[in-house]
């Protein structure tokens, strides 16, 4: 059977947000959340922030799913050597959604998708920077979840109306005695 815990924070998922960045872009000076110092930001950078999260429907767990909404502000300086900064930033924008599509930042969360790839403005004071941002949304469950992995895990059994239900317990078969002799139940998934 399939593990149900889908349990994590918002503190988790940052974490595996900005270490996923950091192994992925070693040459990033600087990958942080909700930085609120821009005029020290050593270049380049990319800065990340949840920006919105709309409820979905409910997961069955007790738990409160999200789709969050996520942007990557990623900001290089005018002074690249040869190397045209605004065609960098577009290319570090464009292999940052490659890398984000799918991804879950090693959480219990869904798979990141990507939304799009986008200029951004960074700080109007702050003209000597070019700055692009990438946007995807992913759910996640808040909260604790009602389902454990402990204890046994129930076999499938199968009855017919109306002996079902309590007090009908000694009417369950197992799910394998309707299979043809000889044929197996395909293993569950880990």
């Amino acid at each position: 059977m399939a593990n149900a815990d889908t349990v994590t924070t918002l503190d988790e998922v940052h974490a595996g947000i900005i270490a996923a960045i950091n192994a992925q872009f070693p040459t990033l000076a600087t990958v942080e959340a909700y930085r609120l110092d821009r005029k020290t930001l050593s270049l380049p950078a990319c800065l990340i922030e949840l920006t919105e999260m709309d409820v979905e429907p409910d997961p069955g767990t007790e738990q409160l799913a999200v789709m969050a909404r996520f942007e990557a502000h990623f900001v290089i300086g005018f002074r690249q050597g040869a190397l045209n900064p605004k065609l960098e930033v577009r290319k570090l924008a464009a292999a940052f959604a490659v890398f984000a599509r799918l991804q879950r930042w090693g959480c219990p969360i869904g798979p990141a998708e990507v939304i799009g790839c986008y200029p951004d403005d960074f700080d109007p004071e702050l003209d000597q920077y070019e700055c692009w941002r990438v946007e995807w949304r992913q759910v996640i469950h808040l909260g604790e979840s009602i389902w454990t992995d402990i204890g046994p895990t129930p076999e499938p059994v199968y009855s017919w109306a109306p002996n079902i239900g309590i007090g009908n317990e000694h009417y369950y078969r197992e799910l394998a005695e309707l299979l043809p002799p000889g044929t197996e139940l395909p293993p569950e998934e880990p």
